[in-house]
């Protein structure tokens, strides 16, 4: 396959140009490049030409780099050598070349019967003048053709590179009329480029954009709601002034999604260290069992403990063990003290559950949950959709995991907490034992924190006598686990040697522990204790104490007793 020349690029001009300079000065006309092959030709008088012979006048023309002027071809030396010299019925030519950019690239040739060579020849100057004027016409052409080629280039290349982005970009006019978009803009709104033209607000029904168009007043990240028939964009545009031609001013519209914003967020972080595999040392191994087999589902989850630290904890960790990990995790701390505040956190436009669409939510201590917000959470449960203040429903996929210190099945029976609600964000729930009041679990948590502390303060391996860990449970088991903690690290910091009950007193890290009175709760859980161990049934309880069996049951569980 032959490349185009210069002159084979346009061709289809060529051709239509051999034929006005044939009709202008009724001759033949030949238009050929610097391969010899004919471009263009228009014939009056003689029989087509096919080719370019090496060594024939057009040739030379081209050669030479100069136009050639002659009046009689009986006189050149190179036609004498041609076979069909005698009966060849040619006799006058006129040859320029054509130059683009200092080169030639091809050659304008008239080929002149006898009766044409006596007009032509009688102001062969201007003839000659015509045929070079018309040679830089051809160059002119090769010239726009080139621009528009480099233009097309880079209106492609321009075009690959938006198309690049993940931002949805348009440009506008100085009125607001769409000039360009890219491929993510008309996949984002579902408009195809036939687009173009129209108004930006019209496509994109919003009154920041139709404000912008009023003002001209540049802005960025300004956030957005838009919903149509088909779909809706929740995100960020922002604005930038641009000079196309350097005079005219236009527009450069940029719209992320926040999916998108939260994304490359996530990407950029280094994300939460806390994972299930770390947590193992703060919980039992069927706890961390039975958080890795729900953490790879995308159910719902109530996690429950008499502590709010490890609540959080365990949260954390499922979600960083879950497909969700990289989407976040939104943490909303219940308290009915906020009152209209927590309606608008959770349910308006820009709320936190719609910013948490793909990823997961901690409610933690969802027992302080108002009974108002508790309706609307049970709405997004049962469909999905998340009831805007504004009236509209969106979607959004979210994962809830919950969390409670308190028994909800005995805030139900007071009219607390929504029985429907419950039994859906109970369907899985994991129960963390209070490891304060396991002691095995208690002389773990210790030994972790002992080693964990000798490394940071450089100290010799250290082992606590068995009174010394009975001695911390008996007083301790009433402080939450960083209290707990603190003393850990205070006893590593402390510690010369062997430690002794002694020496914990002595440091102010305890208290001897002083005997108190029992209080009437202390008394039935003793007492509901003790009925339990003697063996007898769930009834025979419940008729001893003189309470009824739903009531012992609720007991026994806010006791810890089951």
């Amino acid at each position: 396959m032959k490349l185009d020349t210069m002159l084979g690029s346009i061709k289809e001009f060529v051709v239509r140009f051999s034929d006005i300079i044939s009709n202008t000065i009724d001759a033949d006309v030949i238009i050929a490049d610097n391969n010899h092959e004919v471009i263009g030709s228009a014939f009056r008088y003689f029989t087509l030409y096919n080719g370019i012979e090496v060594g024939s006048l057009i040739a030379e023309v081209i050669a030479k780099k100069k136009k050639l002027v002659e009046k009689d071809k009986k006189n050149r030396a190179s036609c004498q050598k041609c076979e069909q010299f005698e009966s060849c019925k040619i006799v006058g030519f006129v040859g320029v070349p054509i130059f683009y950019n200092g080169y030639v690239v091809g050659a304008i040739a008239l080929i002149l019967p006898q009766h044409r060579v006596v007009t032509l020849f009688q102001n062969i100057e201007t003839s000659t003048e015509f045929l070079e004027n018309m040679a830089e016409l051809l160059a002119g052409k090769i010239e726009e053709r080139n621009q528009n080629q480099s233009l097309n280039q880079m209106v492609m290349e321009r075009d690959a590179m938006m198309d690049l982005l993940s931002e949805a970009v348009v440009f506008t006019d100085y009125f607001g009329n769409i000039a360009y978009c890219n491929k993510a803009f008309q996949k984002l709104f579902g408009v195809r480029p036939e687009i173009l033209g129209k108004r930006l607000y019209e496509v994109v029904p919003h009154v920041v954009l139709q404000e912008y168009f009023q003002e001209h007043k540049a802005f960025k990240n300004i956030r957005l709601y838009i919903a149509w028939k088909t779909g809706a964009f929740y995100g960020f545009v922002s604005s930038k002034q641009v000079m196309v031609n350097g005079k005219d001013s236009g527009t450069m519209f940029a719209f992320k999604t926040i999916n998108e914003v939260l994304h490359n967020v996530q990407l950029s972080e280094k994300g939460s260290l806390m994972t299930l595999g770390w947590a193992e040392w703060l919980f039992q191994k069927e706890v961390v069992h039975e958080a890795k087999l729900i953490a790879v589902t995308n159910k719902n989850i109530l996690i429950r403990s008499g502590n709010s630290n490890l609540n959080e904890i365990l949260a954390k960790g499922i979600t960083n063990y879950s497909d969700r990990g990289l989407k976040g995790l939104k943490m909303l701390f219940c308290d009915n003290m906020y009152r209209e505040l927590m309606e608008v956190f959770l349910f308006d436009e820009f709320g936190e559950l719609r910013d948490a669409d793909h990823g997961t939510m901690l409610v933690q201590n969802v027992e302080n949950l108002p009974y108002n917000i508790q309706e609307r959470l049970l709405q997004f449960l049962r469909t999905g959709k998340i009831p805007l203040n504004n009236g509209t429903r969106i979607s959004s996929d979210v994962r809830l995991i919950f969390s409670t210190t308190k028994n909800l099945k005995g805030l139900v029976e007071q009219g607390l907490f929504i029985e429907e609600l419950y039994y859906r964000i109970a369907e899985h729930e994991i129960i963390i034992p209070d490891v304060q009041n396991q002691y095995v679990d208690f002389k773990r948590i210790v030994s972790s924190g002992l080693a964990y502390y000798e490394k940071v303060y450089h100290k010799k391996i250290m082992q606590l006598e068995e009174e010394v860990f009975t001695y911390l449970y008996e007083v301790h088991n009433k402080y939450d686990l960083n209290y707990l903690e603190s003393v850990i690290e205070l006893i590593v910091r402390q510690n010369h040697g062997a430690t002794t009950i002694q020496d914990l007193i002595d440091w102010g890290i305890c208290v001897e522990p002083v005997k108190k009175e029992q209080t009437l709760s202390d008394l039935e859980k003793n007492k509901i204790r003790e009925l339990i161990e003697l063996g007898l049934n769930k009834t025979d309880i419940s008729k001893r104490l003189g309470i009824s069996r739903a009531t012992l049951y609720r007991k026994i569980e806010e006791y810890g007793l089951s």
